[in-house]
């Protein structure tokens, strides 16, 4: 009060008229940033939440794309099963003593396919009376099911190869009875075309879709959902329920905005979008959803497969950014009202202060600003990670399957031809192989549940040298040059199975980078002290990386790959980063590239490595 008093006297004193200019033009441009701050912290929040939801949405599409390609594969994994059972039964007709010298190897097949939730394997002869079932059922063994659709429509429009797709059903008998399933056929024709008989799984859907669609969450109330497009039906209902209702009944009455998403979705095309739905935690109440929706192609049936969650968790999300963003907002007004109270005392009064205090505010300003940019950044870092350990997940399973089969025929191959000699070792060599990239999953599939570092004392050289050998081959083929600079006084503590995979990743892009370009291509791998570290540098001359990719190479989805992926250089920091070390790239478009790994001599600190 005493100021003002002060203030409203030297008014009244009769100041130079320059000084009600500058006092005029202080409150005004004080009043006009307060404004702009408001009006910007508006636009801000408004167009960080249509930012937020798109990529939120564009990983939503992402999981579903892969959960959509994971079922995709599971279904070719059954195809190729049943063409190799046909193929048993081809040369020699289907019979019931046929299937008796071959009961070992059907068990077999069986056993390899257990975990991909199948219920039996049938075969039945060209009269539709079943010749062999695994598990063994005596009850279905002998009977005949000429009338069921699978073995007429084999019978009568099948072709060598074609896989028939049942709709949803329910089993009406054995001890599966009320289990919700479908059937995946395919012919038995000899090499004429004749028809002679029908190979069939029984698949347990309840299973499948636990495995494949429920297990997709992202955030708390995001699940993934499944519709069968020919048939109009629902397999996954929003809710996490299976059933074999239809869109129109399900839907259309309450839910028309979603039933025409629905109907939308017969082109088959990926994309995003937005329903009103059953609110999962008040189900008398409404809630807007957004999706990622992709189809899912098996034969000719077409589904889709869709990821969709609440639109208040998303701003939940986005509200701890925006309360951030708010704190500094109110921090700028609280600022400039104090800066002008400074700067109005300071020239009433002719005090040199006003400079000072002008720069020390600035500065708060700038810090502010960095501040802020930090947190939006390490926002947008986090919920990319989040989705690393959902995708590392899926690309496990998709590789897993394919694995299996490969294995299993192998085996089945090996058992028949009986290979002696240098046949049987290359048999060996692949089947060590397919174990190894067995291993390599389940790595995968530890990574993805974060667990803990198995820490011990290592050197470097004996990963480094395994992995040259692995990639020796590879080199030959493409003439590239390797040099390795290697100490073998050097230990480190470190995880060393993925180190490995840190190491093999890092010559493995190298490789592919050189076989891109022309002429000499050089690899060459240093590894050195650099206190407190140790320094593992490779480094490639091949096309270089571009700088507008630099700084987005380490950024999960992120590839200059027209095939895709991008899960590489993401994967391989965050192992890196959870023993404390860093991972930096050095590089320009048509230049040498330098990957530096540094890590920490002594290991991750016991606080670290119980965190991760």
């Amino acid at each position: 009060m005493h100021a003002i008093s002060r203030l409203f006297s030297a008014i009244t004193l009769r100041k130079p008229f320059w000084l009600w200019v500058a006092i005029c033009m202080l409150v005004g441009v004080s009043t006009a940033a307060l404004v702009g701050i408001l009006q910007t912290t508006d636009a801000v929040r408004m167009e960080a939440r249509k930012r937020f939801f798109e990529q939120y949405n564009r990983q939503q599409l992402i999981l579903a794309k892969q959960a959509a390609h994971s079922i995709e594969e599971t279904f070719a994994t059954f195809r190729r099963n049943l063409s190799l059972v046909a193929s048993l039964f081809e040369e020699k007709g289907v019979s019931r003593e046929r299937a008796q010298l071959l009961s070992g190897s059907l068990q077999r097949m069986y056993e390899s396919l257990m975990e991909t939730d199948i219920i039996d394997l049938v075969v039945f002869d060209k009269a539709g009376t079943v010749v062999a079932i695994s598990p063994s059922d005596e009850y279905t063994l002998g009977r005949n099911y000429a009338w069921r659709d699978y073995f007429r429509w084999a019978r009568d429009e099948g072709r060598p190869g074609q896989m028939y797709l049942s709709p949803f059903m329910r089993l009406e008998g054995g001890q599966n009875r009320g289990d919700k399933a479908l059937i995946v056929a395919q012919g038995i024709y000899n090499k004429r075309g004749d028809f002679n008989g029908v190979a069939m799984f029984t698949l347990n859907f309840d299973k499948l879709a636990k495995r494949q669609v429920l297990s997709v969450t992202i955030g708390e109330h995001g699940f993934a959902w499944l519709v069968d497009n020919n048939q109009q039906s629902v397999l996954v209902d929003p809710l996490g329920r299976v059933t074999d209702r239809g869109f129109e009944e399900t839907f259309l009455p309450r839910w028309p905005k979603l039933y025409n998403l629905l109907i939308s979705m017969r082109d088959g095309k990926p994309g995003t979008g937005s329903y009103e739905f059953v609110d999962p935690i008040d189900p008398d109440k409404a809630v807007s959803k957004l999706v990622g929706y992709q189809p899912v192609r098996i034969e000719d049936r077409l589904w889709t497969l869709g990821v969709a969650t609440p639109t208040r968790e998303v701003d939940a999300l986005l509200s701890s950014f925006m309360q951030q963003q708010e704190r500094y907002s109110g921090t700028l007004v609280v600022i400039i009202f104090t800066g002008t109270f400074i700067l109005l005392s300071a020239l009433l009064s002719w005090n040199h202060i006003l400079a000072i205090q002008v720069d020390r505010r600035t500065q708060d300003l700038a810090d502010a600003r960095a501040r802020l940019e930090s947190t939006f950044d390490e926002l947008l870092a986090s919920k990319k990670l989040a989705a690393v350990g959902h995708l590392a997940l899926g690309l496990a399973h998709e590789i897993r399957n394919p694995l299996s089969a490969i294995r299993m025929n192998i085996q089945m191959i090996r058992k028949r031809t009986q290979p002696a000699g240098p046949l049987q070792e290359h048999f060996s060599i692949v089947e060590e192989e397919i174990l190894r990239l067995n291993r390599l999953v389940n790595d995968v599939m530890d990574f993805a549940r974060a667990r803990p570092l198995r820490l011990e004392r290592t050197s470097l050289n004996p990963i480094i040298h395994r992995v040259m050998r692995l990639f020796a081959q590879r080199f030959k083929e493409a003439g590239i040059h390797t040099e390795l600079q290697l100490r073998d006084d050097l230990e480190v503590t470190c995880d060393p199975e993925q180190i490995e995979q840190v190491v093999l990743n890092l010559i493995s892009n190298a490789i592919e980078a050189l076989e891109e370009r022309d002429g000499y291509r050089e690899l060459i791998l240093i590894l050195r002290r650099h206190r407190p570290y140790l320094s593992l540098q490779v480094i490639d001359n091949g096309q270089g990386i571009a700088a507008e990719d630099l700084d987005k190479i380490f950024d999960p989805f992120y590839t200059t790959k027209v095939s895709g992926g991008g899960l590489g250089l993401p994967t391989l920091q965050s192992i890196v980063l959870r023993h404390q070390g860093t991972i930096t790239v050095d590089s320009a478009a048509g230049e040498k590239t330098c990957f530096t790994l540094l890590l920490p001599l002594d290991g991750p600190t016991e606080q670290t490595e119980k965190e991760s």
